[in-house]
């Protein structure tokens, strides 16, 4: 069994060791009808694709890529179930406020490079018993075995306490009437579609990149919705 991990990249030829062992599986593996032997390539689809691609052309030959298995991340529900099972597991609960917190920090980190599937959700629940331990201990927690929003989120109400005045940004900039409107706009629908448990994100931008001629305002500003 061969993998490619997520930490240091696919096997290069600048590491003989690793070059030596897909030098060998090369040399044994011939595909041979009835040959008692199995073999298999374990990764991450890039660094598995440059190994390929970069090490021994006849490992291509006899992993043809294009038939290899793809495990899809785990969606939205599936990430709740592996949490919920973890918590039952740990001897711990979550209100269900709570959960809906877990759940909007699972999603951020989704759109970040190498996120982790159900690993993600070891490192969150990992913090959030840490922090549970702290407000526990602090007085701040009453219940010792359930976690509650600030556990895993200590600032989970942001979008509530945070809101931008867009009016006020745009205070010194003549002729963007209509800029603001639609800000506006999409400011009170992702405040709608949170407070109805949908993500906002999928339905509306989030982030905002405005440019002009040099000498005029806003030649450059960066305005990203909260919720």
């Amino acid at each position: 069994m061969l993998g490619a991990g997520a930490g240091g990249g696919g096997t290069s030829t600048g590491d003989p060791y690793k070059t030596a062992v897909i030098d060998t599986i090369v040399a044994e593996v011939q595909s041979t009808p009835g040959d008692d032997r199995c073999v298999l390539l374990l990764g991450y689809k890039e660094q598995m694709e440059e190994m390929f691609q970069n090490v021994n052309p006849g490992l291509s030959r006899r992993f043809p890529i294009s038939s290899g298995f793809v495990f899809e991340d785990f969606t939205d529900p599936e990430l709740l179930q592996i949490l919920e099972l973890k918590l039952k597991k740990q001897g711990f609960e979550a209100t269900d406020p709570a959960k809906g917190v877990a759940m909007d920090v699972l999603r951020r980190a989704r759109n970040k490079p190498h996120f982790g599937n159900a690993g993600e959700v070891d490192i969150l629940l990992d913090k959030a018993k840490a922090c549970h331990q702290k407000r526990f201990s602090s007085g701040k927690s009453k219940k010792r075995d359930i976690l509650e929003p600030p556990d895993f989120d200590e600032d989970f109400d942001r979008g509530k306490r945070a809101s931008t005045n867009i009016r006020m940004l745009f205070q010194d900039v003549i002729g963007c009437d209509a800029i603001v409107a639609k800000l506006e706009g999409y400011q009170n629908a992702a405040a709608n579609l949170t407070a109805m448990g949908e993500d906002p994100r999928e339905q509306i931008p989030f982030s905002f990149l405005f440019r002009g001629p040099p000498g005029k305002q806003p030649y450059f500003v960066r305005f990203t919705c909260k919720y």
